[in-house]
């Protein structure tokens, strides 16, 4: 039995499973050692990244890469080139992660200052004050009334 097939020759380069997105966001990179690491990730997919670090990092090395709004995932360093390190994820991220990586919003969390958390201000009247004279108002009125009415 014979089988069809055709023979597609491409770049090596480009025989990826995923579409890359031009990205330029920083991310935190852990090899076995735990030890943090700044890097900038580039070419963002599904299935994998290319990143720029400093360090010198091992073909097949396991590392966990932490980029804003895809969480921490584990990698496997896949190629060193001229411009960094091509890596594949072990799982590819979902498409949430995708998109919130490729557009971080920043959060912002107001904190109170542990002095003003103390203070009350003059216009800054508690809740339980404000209810406690009205409380204490119509317990007056009612006690005048009734007084009035015997």
């Amino acid at each position: 039995m014979a089988l069809i097939a055709r023979v597609y020759r491409s770049d090596p380069d480009e025989r990826r499973r995923a579409e890359r997105y031009p990205v330029e966001v920083g991310g935190t990179l852990r090899g076995s050692d735990g030890e943090p690491l700044d890097v900038l990730v580039y070419d963002l997919s599904m299935t994998g990244f290319r990143m720029e670090t400093t360090a010198t990092l091992d073909l097949d090395a396991p590392i966990w890469i932490g980029i804003a709004g895809a969480q921490v995932n584990a990698a496997v360093v896949a190629r060193r080139g001229p411009n960094g390190y091509g890596c594949e994820f072990v799982t590819p991220i979902t498409f949430y992660q995708l998109s919130e990586a490729l557009d971080p919003q920043p959060t912002v969390h107001q904190i109170a200052r542990p002095e003003e958390a103390d203070t009350v201000g003059e216009e800054d009247v508690p809740v339980w004050v404000l209810s406690a004279v009205v409380g204490v108002t119509a317990v007056l009125v009612l006690g005048v009334m009734l007084l009035g009415f015997s």
